[in-house]
């Protein structure tokens, strides 16, 4: 009775996260001509975090600001990321403070944590994600790992991005 109820629950949530996309999608926003993107990186957890920062060398600043979300348990990454920010900024002598934020927010899947106690621990990630997500409002994410982060890596569609609002007809002027 109590999978079938967790069930339940979790339909609800997709379909109320459904209604809540189609609302925000559809209703209209008039860009503006900017003069960066905001970047949103899901990291995972040890090589993922190394991966994706290796993806992330050859962006130009024109990336910013740049927010990180990662597993509120995962310190390796944090420091990965501090200390790739650093050497971002040493090597740009246009860069004297780098714009770059971490986030952190908890893991929907523990390793050998069961699939039923994992509906609960993903729809608490979600809860926590969105408000994250919706307050950031990235141009473009980008996401390496596991599902460890799984309801981050599915909010960006939450907004209209650059390629949803082209698709739309609106024009954005990235200089």
């Amino acid at each position: 009775m109590a999978s079938v109820l967790l069930l339940a629950a979790a339909g609800a949530a997709g379909a109320a996260l459904l209604a809540l996309r189609l609302w925000v999608v559809l209703r209209s926003r008039a860009p503006g001509p900017r003069q960066s993107l905001s970047l949103l990186v899901v990291a995972g957890s040890g090589g993922h975090t190394t991966e994706i920062l290796r993806l992330l060398e050859k962006l130009s600043n024109a990336y910013s600001p740049r927010h990180y979300i990662i597993a509120d348990t995962d310190e390796m990454s944090a420091h990965k990321i501090n200390s790739f920010e650093l050497d971002r900024a040493d090597r740009d002598p246009n860069t004297m403070f780098p714009e770059y934020y971490i986030h952190r927010i908890p893991r929907s899947r523990e390793v050998r944590q069961s699939w039923l106690s994992t509906v609960v621990t993903t729809l608490y990630s979600m809860w926590l994600s969105f408000p994250l997500t919706h307050r950031v409002k990235p141009d473009l994410a980008h996401t390496r790992g596991p599902g460890n982060l799984l309801p981050q890596q599915r909010m960006p569609g939450l907004w209209p991005s650059s390629a949803l609002s082209a698709a739309l007809g609106r024009k954005k002027d990235y200089n």
